[in-house]
């Protein structure tokens, strides 16, 4: 009788076993319900230009209330900020990143000088308009905006190197979608694929302020013009809550508009007024719009970007009730707030490859680049040889992208042409005045074609007009792909003005015309400094223009064999504040090579520069003589202008011999119409000698 009993005390004991495990299960399954369940919420970043820095304070405060965000999609500025929070960034990270970005450097295109090719620097000396003009098919060109956002892809590409890999825009930390326009069709593009730097430089691609992108068959600007806060986008990636913030700019009252430019920026305004009403009715009950109170602000006020954070925070903030329903299954553990990117291993590079549309040669440029291959990505020193390649001024953008083949990971090299070359137009002007009227006025027009063939040669012709009238071209051929020498035939004509002295006294001026060529082999030595060597032969005739019609009119005869090495890395031409410029020339005029005489001349002139805090001090001097001989009067050495003794004029004095000392001070005050201005002065010593 007992056996019975033990088997239903079994039978109870596997019943109450099986109910236990099923209390286990069924919060376990009631919780993956649950977080099944949890609505998809979509963040919404609408554009405005610096007004967009906004965003970053709207994100801290989603963060600090453990709002989990799974969708993003952001138009302009609102794309970039959104796109960095989708890689990765964290609100933090966000607010360091904008606020240590130099938005005026960003915003230009003009490289470091230290970037700029000797050629460039020379012509950077002569010409303020240059080559931001072209001519082709007997038409004028321009580009087709102010900034072609060389910097700012640049900058973009290194905030999101850790995702620089991912090429579908779901596979990021949080799905993204960036809105461009189609400035062709006028079509809206959404962007969800490719280079992820790219598609944020498309979607805030002003039209006139940016020129537009190219991008898979389309040319695309600004997304604002057709969707300015993609509420629609966000939702067909499957968001059931939309949190859409809005920071665009406001249209201008009647009495605001006072000018051209009012009346432009309101059309514009019209445009994304417009499209944003039409996206805020298609907000839900359950959505919400945020409208942080930016009275004050500009799309261009990003000197004040610090202050625009706070705003887009205390916005957020006024929906913290509505906001504690959807932060509570966060609170339960069910969802991951922040997915941070702060993975920064660099990618292993295993092969490089070109992607180049203009007529220069591929292996042209691989040879520029200094990353080795199966080596991790060295970006300091990739940004810095893109920065050079972009100096020769030869193409519109140089970028760089990292794609996956095969599992290996290869560096793109992505150079565009520029659309409004090859041939440009150069201008510049110079003009001296002094108390007692007398003034000198040179005009310089350039004209070059530039890449001339795969080695990117260059031919250059030069027209100047004043007081030292002539026109010279020449052409400068790289000899090999891989090779730092060059060759330069040069042909010219000129008429220069040369004062004659007695006793200290100008009795008399002459005009030297010579025609003749030249041809030089050279070196360069990186973007700092070159060297060149090559013969030089004239012919011409001096003609007695102002004083004693006694002295004779000559005619000259030149052959010269000449040295010239150059290095220059100040910052600025005109006002450097660090770096040093120097020259060294050697010249030898012998009659078995056609000159009148013989006679042999050195150059050393020098310049450096150094600061401290809004302090700057110049040094710097010159030496030239001649020896061995008597230099003709087209050779003298000449003195006189702003920057080349002041208190006379334009090479008002000269002689066989000269000697310049100089030193100068300058201090930064505060800019006038956004430009650099300084105080200071300079103190210059010199003179000119017919002995040594």
């Amino acid at each position: 009788m007992k056996q019975p009993t033990r088997s239903f005390s079994l039978v109870y004991l596997g019943i109450a076993c099986l109910v236990f495990c099923m209390m286990l299960v069924t919060p376990v399954a009631a919780l993956a319900g649950q977080t099944a369940e949890r609505p998809k919420i979509g963040l919404v970043l609408s554009g405005g230009g610096a007004r967009g820095v906004a965003h970053i304070g709207v994100i801290r405060e989603l963060e600090r209330q453990h709002i989990p965000i799974d969708l993003i999609a952001g138009t302009s500025m609102g794309a970039i900020v959104g796109g960095l929070y989708a890689s990765g960034m964290n609100a933090e990270q966000l607010e360091a990143a904008f606020l240590s970005i130099d938005w005026k450097n960003v915003l230009s295109d003009t490289p470091p000088r230290k970037e700029l090719s000797m050629r460039r620097k020379f012509d950077e000396a002569i010409f303020q308009i240059d080559k931001s003009v072209g001519f082709k098919d007997g038409e004028i060109k321009v580009p087709a905006g102010l900034i072609r956002g060389q910097k700012l892809e640049l900058e973009l590409g290194r905030l999101l190197l850790p995702v620089a890999e991912v090429s579908d825009f779901n596979q990021l930390p949080i799905p993204f979608r960036a809105v461009a326009s189609d400035i062709v069709s006028s079509e809206t593009v959404v962007l969800g694929e490719g280079s992820l730097a790219q598609a944020l430089r498309a979607s805030m691609a002003v039209p006139g302020a940016f020129t537009p992108v190219e991008l898979n068959g389309r040319l695309l600007v600004d997304g604002g013009i057709n969707n300015n806060m993609p509420v629609d986008v966000v939702k067909s990636m499957g968001a059931d809550i939309v949190i859409a913030v809005d920071i665009s700019t406001p249209l201008l009252k009647q009495d605001e508009l006072g000018s051209m430019i009012d009346i432009v920026n309101q059309l514009t305004n019209i445009l994304v007024y417009r499209n944003t009403e039409q996206q805020k009715n298609k907000l839900a009950d359950q959505d919400l719009l945020i409208t942080p109170d930016l009275d004050g602000f500009s799309a261009a006020s990003f000197e004040q970007a610090a202050s625009l954070i706070p705003i887009g925070e205390e916005a957020m903030r006024e929906y913290t009730d509505k906001l504690a329903a959807w932060s509570q299954a966060v609170d339960d553990g069910s969802t991951t707030v922040v997915k941070t990117g702060d993975q920064q291993t660099k990618p292993v590079i295993s092969y490089i490859r070109v992607d180049n549309d203009s007529t220069v040669d591929d292996d042209y440029l691989r040879e520029k680049l200094h990353q080795q291959i199966d080596e991790p990505l060295d970006l300091n020193m990739l940004e810095a040889d893109i920065g050079r390649i972009y100096g020769l001024d030869t193409f519109d953008s140089v970028q760089y992208q990292l794609e996956v083949s095969n599992g290996q990971t290869g560096l793109v090299l992505i150079a565009r042409r520029k659309p409004w070359g090859p041939n440009y137009l150069q201008f510049g002007l110079s003009l001296s005045s002094d108390l007692s009227n007398d003034n000198n006025l040179s005009i310089h027009f350039g004209l070059t074609r530039m890449p001339i063939n795969r080695l990117s040669g260059e031919w250059r012709s030069m027209l100047s007009l004043g007081v030292e009238p002539g026109i010279e071209t020449e052409l400068y051929q790289p000899l090999a792909v891989d090779s730092p020498w060059f060759v330069i035939p040069k042909a010219f004509l000129v008429n220069n003005r040369y004062n004659i002295s007695e006793d200290g006294n100008i009795i008399a001026e002459a005009r030297v015309s010579r025609i003749g060529g030249s041809l030089a082999l050279g070196r360069e030595f990186g973007s700092v400094g070159d060297a060149r060597v090559g013969y030089r032969r004239y012919y011409g005739d001096t003609e007695i223009a102002v004083g004693d019609p006694a002295l004779p009119d000559e005619n000259v005869d030149g052959g010269e064999l000449y040295f010239e090495t150059r290095y220059d890395s100040i910052d600025d031409i005109f006002f450097p504040r660090s770096g040093w410029k120097g020259r060294f020339d050697l010249l030898g005029s012998r009659e078995s090579l056609g000159a009148d005489n013989d006679f042999d001349q050195a150059t050393i002139d020098a310049i450096s520069a150094a600061t401290w805090g809004k302090h700057t001090l110049h040094f710097g001097g010159r030496v030239e003589t001649t020896f061995n001989g008597e230099a003709p009067i087209q050779n003298f050495y000449r003195l006189g202008g702003l920057f080349n003794l002041p208190g006379y004029t334009d090479n008002q004095i000269a002689a066989q011999n000269a000697v310049l000392l100089r030193t100068g001070y300058l201090r930064a005050i505060n800019p006038v119409f956004s430009m650099p201005a300084y105080l200071g002065g300079t103190l210059q010593y010199g003179d000119v000698f017919e002995d040594k």
